[in-house]
């Protein structure tokens, strides 16, 4: 029988994110250990690029995620406050009807996640109701990609070298990154996770701005996760959705109940 391309792996790592299957607040207000702080001025290779992944904490943000154009247009956009703990997450998924749009939103206290779907077979997917998932903290139904820590894997960087003005290149140890990628990334990775290919680029400010992880390849066609940082310091609101909106106990059908 032949084997699925490991392309479609990372197609379904790009439904995690939408699915829900995100930790996207799984550590609520505890410290983050791990993550990597933003040294002054660092200037080999290896330190600019942990410099740069410490500094996408220090304010508002937005991240834009695909995997490499392979989806057919699907990704992830994050609007996000990582010192409030607040913001939007919206996927999109192309079927044949049309598109899923999936929204995470994180108000601080609480998540809720809409889903809006082409047709009306699924009741609950009717892009109205916004279903209370749980809160900042409560453990995840399942575990995918975690956005707001994706910058982390940084830390991991090995045999960096840079390729042009702020552009970088090297390799990444994922073995120990399932907290972060997602209980899938093993499967796609196998004996490859200790040596990852990756790309980064910074801006002047020392800014992680593009961050490409090679997840897989076969038969010369490579399946990434493409990852943009922009409009550094937006305005992030995330405001509760009004009442008669919220749905309570959510169906095992709407991503992360």
């Amino acid at each position: 029988m032949q084997k699925p391309k490991l392309i479609a792996a990372v197609a379904v790592l790009v439904v995690a994110v939408g699915a829900g299957a995100w930790a996207l607040v799984a550590t609520g207000d505890e410290p983050d250990a791990g993550r990597p702080a933003a040294s002054a001025g660092p200037t080999d290779g290896v330190g600019v690029l942990k410099a740069a992944a410490g500094k996408v904490d220090q304010q508002t943000y937005k991240l834009t995620l695909s995997s490499g154009g392979t989806t057919g247009g699907d990704g992830t956009v994050v609007l996000w406050d990582p010192k409030a703990k607040r913001g939007l997450e919206t996927t999109s998924l192309k079927v044949p009807t049309g598109e899923v749009k999936i929204e995470r939103l994180t108000t601080g206290p609480d998540v809720y996640v809409r889903v809006s779907a082409p047709d009306r077979r699924v009741p609950v997917w009717d892009g109205k109701t916004w279903w209370h998932v749980g809160a900042p903290g409560s453990p995840p139904a399942k575990q995918g990609l975690d956005n707001t820590k994706l910058a982390d894997t940084l830390s991991t960087a090995t045999a960096v070298r840079e390729t042009a003005t702020r552009e970088y290149a090297g390799t990444l140890d994922l073995r120990q990154s399932s907290a972060v990628l997602g209980e899938g990334v093993g499967g796609v990775l196998g004996d490859r996770a200790g040596a990852v290919p990756f790309t980064a680029a910074v801006d002047e400010q020392g800014r992680l701005v593009r961050y490409r992880i090679e997840l897989a390849s076969e038969q010369s066609e490579v399946a990434q996760l493409d990852l943009t940082y922009s409009d550094f310091g937006l305005p992030v609101s995330a405001d509760p959705p009004a009442a008669d909106l919220v749905g309570e106990d959510p169906p095992a059908n709407i991503p992360g109940a």
